[in-house]
């Protein structure tokens, strides 16, 4: 055992002081101590001494980091009590104790991908090694149960399956891409959006993906040719001021707190700042308006539980708001002026990730922004 706590401490400690994702943190902590083990079981009971380190934190804040570990093990946390202050004075009003003691609610989806493989066909298969899958909403889309395991299948090793939360499957549904249509992606990389993108159109419609990172995207050309994706155009470049470009519509999946991770990833909350917020947020507001100048139809997307990064980005768009949603369990918050025309899905409720999910049609202004209905600053 008392290895065991070196590890977990280990890796908190590198969650807090680096600021970095907990699977990666508890890798680092794994490799530093030549730990001798499970890694992946491991790893499942790290993410529950995660949410009982942070209530120990709440409740005992003057223990040291090796202690509060040790109250974490087998701690019967409440999750209410597992925020920072300023952080529980934005959800409590809005999501309530019901919703904050449910937000570790969490289902398992994968989706196959159908321009490498047979939905039927792969059901089977995965079925014939002991998953047990549970078709959802999208003929593709199924609920997963040991989770863990799917990696290491030959399915997801060939991309004929790739993991993806029903909120994001649902983000892209709302752009209803089309064949032939020429789709901007802002915050594309690596990715799993832009694949979905091309499924829905059988690679039939152009995605020009944007992204800063040149790291990110370079992980993102090797998956579109893992998972069969074509007709992809990949450019680096800042949200905010990207080159000029043609196009029909434009998905925004807009870098934000990931605050609507919780369920996925306990530590999020860990690592996030009052700064970073706000400065996510107005990087936000930026990258929409410079989108608005387009003048196309706009699905702007955040994966955050925050109404900063919601609603309230929007609500000063509100005219252009098209309404995406009539599910009383999708709708956004209720105190917003947008509520009934933008959606949300909630972890408590539909144990997913919580999305923020918004369709703006800028097309119908008249007036001009720029002059040039299509052309932007370049970088």
């Amino acid at each position: 055992m008392e290895d065991k706590i070196s590890l977990f401490t280990e890796a908190i400690k590198v969650i807090l002081f680096q600021k970095i994702q907990p699977e990666r943190a508890f890798d680092i902590a794994f490799k530093k101590l030549n730990f001798q083990g499970d890694r992946r079981s491991l790893y499942l009971s790290f993410l529950d001494i995660i949410k009982g380190f942070q209530y120990v934190s709440y409740i005992n804040p003057e223990l040291s980091i090796r202690e509060k570990v040790i109250r974490a093990i087998d701690c019967d946390y409440d999750p209410l009590y597992s925020f920072p202050n300023w952080i529980l004075e934005r959800l409590l009003p809005i999501l309530g104790k019901d919703g904050l003691r449910k937000i570790y609610n969490k289902f398992y989806w994968i989706r196959v991908n159908t321009l490498k493989a047979d939905v039927d066909k792969v059901v089977r298969s995965l079925e014939a090694q002991g998953f047990t899958l549970v078709q959802d909403d999208f003929p593709f889309l199924f609920k997963v149960d040991k989770w863990y395991k799917i990696s290491k299948t030959e399915e997801y090793k060939l991309g004929h399956i790739i993991p993806q939360d029903k909120a994001a499957v649902l983000a892209v549904k709302v752009l209803d891409p089309k064949p032939y249509e020429t789709i901007i992606e802002i915050g594309a990389a690596p990715g799993i959006k832009t694949s979905l993108i091309q499924q829905f159109t059988d690679n039939k419609s152009r995605v020009i993906s944007i992204d800063i990172s040149s790291k990110r995207l370079k992980i993102q050309q090797e998956l579109m040719k893992k998972w069969n994706v074509k007709n992809v155009e990949l450019i680096q470049a800042d949200g905010t001021r990207f080159p000029a470009i043609k196009g029909d519509k434009i998905f925004i999946d807009a870098p934000c707190s990931n605050s609507g991770t919780i369920n996925a990833d306990p530590s999020v909350y860990m690592r996030l700042t009052k700064s970073e917020l706000m400065r996510l947020i107005q990087l936000q507001s930026r990258i929409l308006r410079e989108s608005s100048k387009l003048k196309k139809e706009v699905v702007y997307v955040t994966c955050s539980l925050f109404p900063e990064e919601g609603e309230k980005i929007v609500e000063k768009y509100q005219k252009y708001l098209r309404k995406i949603n009539n599910k009383e369990d999708m709708y956004g918050y209720l105190k917003s002026k947008v509520w009934l025309r933008v959606m949300r899905t909630y972890p408590h409720i539909h144990g997913s990730e919580g999305f923020f999910i918004a369709k703006l049609c800028f097309e119908e202004d008249s007036e001009s922004l720029l002059g040039n209905s299509y052309l932007l600053h370049k970088p």
